[in-house]
C-alpha cells in the first residue's frame, strides 16, 4: 500500500490536483448526469445533457491532472474573484444556518412546536401544548396568537 501511495505521489508531483473550482465542476457533472434521467424518452435533450455533463467531467479531470500550474493557479483566482463578487460565501453560511435550523426542528418535533415572530422574524420553540396560544416575542416584545394543532 506505502509503494502506490508513493507512485500516486509521485505521478501528480508538479501536477494542479484539488482546488476551490474542482467542487463545482463535480457538482456540476453530478448535476447534469443525474438531471438526464428525467429525460432519457426524449433523446436528443439526453444526448445534449451527457455531453454536457462528459464536458465538465473531461473539465475536472483535465484541471486536475494539468501540469502548467500558474495558469490553473490565474484561472482559480478569477474564480475565487467571481466567488467574492456574488458573495458565495455568506450564501453558504445563510444556508448551513437555515439546515442548522431544521434539523433542529426535525430532532424536536415530538416535543416542541416552531413559530416566526411577525415583527422581528426571529424564530420561537414553543412547547406541544395544544389550541391558541399567546406569545410574547422575547426579543422585540411583540405578542401575538398562534395555532397549535398537533
Amino acid at each position: 500500500m506505502y509503494k502506490f501511495l508513493e507512485r500516486i505521489r509521485a505521478f501528480m508531483y508538479g501536477r494542479n490536483g484539488f482546488d476551490r473550482i474542482t467542487p463545482f465542476t463535480l457538482f456540476a457533472y453530478l448535476l447534469f448526469n443525474g438531471t438526464k434521467i428525467f429525460f432519457r424518452f426524449y433523446l436528443p435533450v439526453y444526448i445534449f445533457m451527457s455531453l454536457i455533463a462528459a464536458g465538465f467531467f473531461a473539465l475536472t479531470v483535465f484541471r486536475f491532472l494539468s501540469k502548467n500550474v500558474e495558469k490553473r493557479r490565474r484561472e482559480a483566482a478569477r474564480f475565487e474573484a467571481f466567488l467574492i463578487r456574488i458573495n458565495f460565501d455568506g450564501m453558504m453560511f445563510r444556508l448551513r444556518k437555515k439546515m442548522k435550523r431544521l434539523s433542529v426542528r426535525i430532532s424536536q418535533f415530538r416535543t416542541h412546536r416552531f413559530r416566526t415572530c411577525p415583527g422581528c422574524n426571529e424564530h420561537l420553540r414553543l412547547s406541544k401544548k395544544r389550541g391558541i396560544r399567546r406569545i410574547t416575542c422575547p426579543k422585540c416584545g411583540k405578542k401575538f396568537k398562534s395555532l397549535v394543532l398537533f
